[in-house]
């Protein structure tokens, strides 16, 4: 049979094979990138006689920001800067020239923040048409500051930048666990550090209601256990942003999502007469749900919008609208005669009935209303901004309506991932990038699938592959009802084997599938960030099969925008759950990610290098620290201190580095089904105290090792060095962190995860040994080997052991 292997494409967690070897299109270690950057001749020298002078409008905020920036200045360098304003241009190192005040008191989508920094003589100017620029080109300068044996300075640039996107946030969920106020407002300088422009505060939810009204009190006092936000700290918190540039939208979750209220004032749920509900405490959708026939829910929603505009001026204020659980108005004798009576398009449209007056409200305060994608409905106007989290093709489709839009689909950083696979994900949708259509001469195969999950039913597609006249292929999926989309093919031999992969709408997704005559055979598996799910299917039409076509996609095509459609993307949130982080875990999962996302908001569309991005992702990584004040590697060491009960932690950092949290929502899962019955510490009372916990979302570490992996394949097998020198680390790391994990309940089940770690490394280290001895590899050590590799890949306590990856592509070279 004639064997075919397509070439590698960029590829989430096998990055550094392809993506890695592509070269920087990026000078400078900034983040989010300038639109455009020329080097000049010369540096503008950092020392403790550097001087400020604003020039043009001035405000507190333009002197805030100054003030701001030689803080920071100071954190970076260590130098104090005393007397550092002057009164004139010429004896300034630094001119903040801001042309004239905003054009609204609050700001709002329109604020221009575009700024150009110029050095001309050894002098910086920044200019920019308003304040909002001023504060984004203070983060540039900060980011151009350079170390040297002679001292500190910054290079002679001209950087002229604006932002590709008006609306970039995060959607921050303080409900499910509440997250202590200082750390709240050091997300806002993180953000400001990374341009990012929208605090989308969501505060209410299920399992509390973290802010404190004056009316309707039980909704806090009664849902928060006293962990909540006083009225004075969220003054001040969005002063702080607006200080910063960032707008702070609330949101008030209705109808669902309601457990919170429902606890406090049952009577104000659609369950009848006599209902009740206990606080809920764990994760899900549950069943209350918003009365929209209740006169008195309309005037507790307006007593709270009235406090809430009252805190918070933005323009917009979010209304949540996601997984309304419509079983009590399905239940509901009087909701179900409303619905008939009125003529309205079912629960769907009741909830649209209770949406508009509520957009009413809104609007009668002053105030526009934005929700996720369940609030998209006709009876609604096109003013409404919908925030997706149903992906690109809800997003795409309510644009073609009118709609506008933001994307937070594939930003979700609370779900850990490849940042390559966010960083992929643009707000626009593409359509679809592949040819579906069978021509003439070609071949096809399709093959149904099936991949079940821990929790909730399985997912199921179907994978088609077509071969041209020339021998070159292409292929695609229907997946689980979205829409078709490319599959980009990294190694397939008809009728044998298919490894391919794709960015599904919530995951990264490789398709490592074997086949036989009849379909998908037993070992295969997709692998969803770094998780290998099992994968059965068969073979359903095929060119061999008389009469078989290629199906038509069960959920239809991509969205494809014009360029007015286009206008209507805002741009992006990332959004941070947290079911299962906390004050102390929050900011590995948000930073340095946030970054990379930042510059997808802000930056050019054609600014896709991944390598760049990773290489200035850790240069970020660093300098978050000193300049912005963040505490994601201090949390991490805190929590392995823990551990460690006062030994030397190094061990625990250092098998860090090769072991990884196991991506998506499988952390999630491995929750759910750990009891019996499933789902009893899928809550918050469950422990977030474990290795996994201070783990990083993704193993650099074991991206070098994938990349010395490809150079040995290359030839170099001076490469196979410094790989055995990781594997000697992660073994001895392992076996030192053993006795640690062993002596503490709340890491004994972590011992697996230093064993499998040690068994790998040795195989590793083996497998080099004949790599460099060239020795051919008997088929039954290939097959042992493997059988090694698989039981290691698992997940075991949440966790993957990451340097699997680079052992299992090394046997692959090794075995052809």
């Amino acid at each position: 049979m004639k064997k075919n292997l397509v070439s590698l494409v960029v590829a989430g967690v096998i990055m550094s094979a392809n993506a890695m070897a592509m070269s920087p299109n990026t000078d400078l270690n900034l983040m989010p990138y300038p639109r455009d950057v020329a080097m000049k001749e010369g540096q503008v020298k950092i020392d403790g006689n550097f001087k400020v002078f604003i020039q043009g409008f001035n405000s507190d905020r333009v002197e805030y920001t100054a003030k701001r920036f030689i803080d920071r200045l100071e954190r970076q360098t260590g130098v104090p800067t005393l007397n550092w304003r002057v009164d004139n241009a010429k004896d300034a190192n630094l001119i903040i020239d801001v042309a004239d005040a905003p054009q609204h008191p609050v700001q709002n989508l329109d604020a221009n923040e575009a700024y150009t920094i110029d050095v001309v003589d050894q002098q910086i100017t920044l200019s920019s048409p308003s304040p909002y620029g001023a504060i984004r080109g203070i983060e540039t300068l900060l980011q151009l500051v350079e170390s040297t044996a002679t001292g500190y300075h910054i290079p002679a640039v001209k950087i002229v930048d604006e932002p590709r996107f008006r609306w970039r946030g995060v959607s921050f969920d303080t409900s499910r666990h509440f997250i202590e106020f200082d750390v709240l407002l050091r997300q806002i300088d993180a953000m400001a550090s990374a341009k990012m422009n929208v605090f989308h505060w969501h505060f209410w939810d299920d399992q509390g209601i973290r802010i404190q009204t004056d009316s309707w009190t039980r909704l806090w006092s009664e849902t928060s256990d006293g962990n909540y936000y006083t009225k004075d700290q969220v003054r001040h918190l969005v002063e702080y942003a607006r200080q910063r540039g960032i707008r702070v939208i609330p949101e008030v979750s209705l109808p669902g999502h309601a457990s919170a209220v429902a606890h406090a004032y049952p009577h104000l749920m659609s369950g009848g007469e006599g209902q009740s509900y206990e606080q809920e405490r764990e994760w899900g959708v549950f069943e209350p749900l918003m009365d929209p026939l209740n006169p008195e829910l309309y005037e507790m929603l307006g007593d709270v919008f009235d406090e809430m505009i009252e805190l918070f001026p933005d323009e917009y204020f979010h209304i949540g609208g996601d997984e309304p659980n419509y079983s009590q108005w399905i239940n509901s004798e009087k909701h179900q005669a409303f619905i008939k009576e009125n003529n309205i398009d079912g629960e769907r449209g009741l909830q649209s009935y209770l949406n508009v007056k509520i957009e009413k409200m809104l609007q009668e305060r002053g105030k526009k209303m934005t929700g996720w994608d369940e609030i998209w409905h006709k009876d609604l106007p096109t003013s409404i901004v919908i925030q997706s989290w149903q992906g690109h093709d809800s997003v795409g489709r309510a644009a073609k309506e009118g709609y506008t839009g933001i994307l937070s689909t594939g930003y979700y950083l609370d779900q850990p991932q490849p940042t390559s696979y966010h960083y992929r994900n643009d707000p626009i949708p593409t359509g679809l990038t592949v040819d579906d259509q069978l021509h003439e001469g070609e071949k096809f195969a399709t093959y149904d699938w099936v991949k079940p999950r821990t929790k909730g039913g399985p997912r199921r597609g179907n994978l088609t592959i077509i071969e041209d006249k020339e021998g070159n292929f292409r292929a695609f999926s229907d997946y689980n009802g979205k829409s078709r989309e490319e599959i980009f093919i990294i190694e397939y031999v008809p009728g044998e084997k298919f490894v391919g992969h794709f960015d599904n709408f919530m995951s990264y997704t490789e398709f490592n599938l074997s086949f036989d005559e009849k379909g998908i055979t037993e070992g295969s598996y997709q692998l969803i960030g770094n998780v290998r799910w099992p994968t059965t299917g068969e073979l359903i039409a095929a060119t061999e099969i008389e009469g078989s076509v290629i199906p038509e996609p069960n959920g239809g095509y991509p969205a494809e925008l014009t360029e007015a459609e286009e206008a209507l993307i805002l741009g992006g949130e990332i959004t941070i759950w947290l079911e299962n982080k906390d004050t102390h875990t929050v900011e590995q999962y948000l930073w340095p990610r946030s970054y990379a996302i930042a510059e997808r908001l802000w930056s050019d569309q054609t600014l896709t290098d991944e390598r760049s991005m990773y290489e200035r992702m850790q240069v970020m990584d660093t300098w978050s620290e000193v300049s912005v004040g963040l505490r994601h590697h201090a949390n991490a060491d805190m929590l392995f201190k823990r551990l460690a009960k006062g030994q030397h932690i190094l061990p625990l950092q250092q098998l860090a580095k090769y072991v990884e949290p196991a991506q998506y929502y499988a952390r999630n899962w491995e929750k759910w089904i750990s009891t019996e019955p499933h789902g009893q510490l899928y809550n918050q009372h469950e422990r977030l105290n474990r290795f996994v916990d201070g783990l990083v979302v993704e193993s650099y570490a074991v991206y070098e090792m994938e990349d010395l992996v490809a150079q040995f394949a290359k030839g170099d097998k001076e490469a196979l060095v410094a790989l055995n020198d990781h594997y000697r680390m992660a073994k001895s790391s392992a076996q030192a962190a053993k006795p640690i994990f062993a002596d503490h309940v709340a890491a004994v089940d972590t011992v697996v995860v230093a064993e499998q770690t040690i068994i790998v490394a040795e195989l590793g280290l083996a497998l080099i040994e004949k790599a460099r001895a060239g020795a051919a590899l008997p088929e039954s050590d290939v097959v042992a080997y493997q059988a090694a590799i698989d039981n290691a890949a698992i997940i075991y306590d949440e966790a993957i052991v990451a340097i699997v990856r680079p052992t299992e592509q090394l046997l692959h070279q090794l075995s052809q």
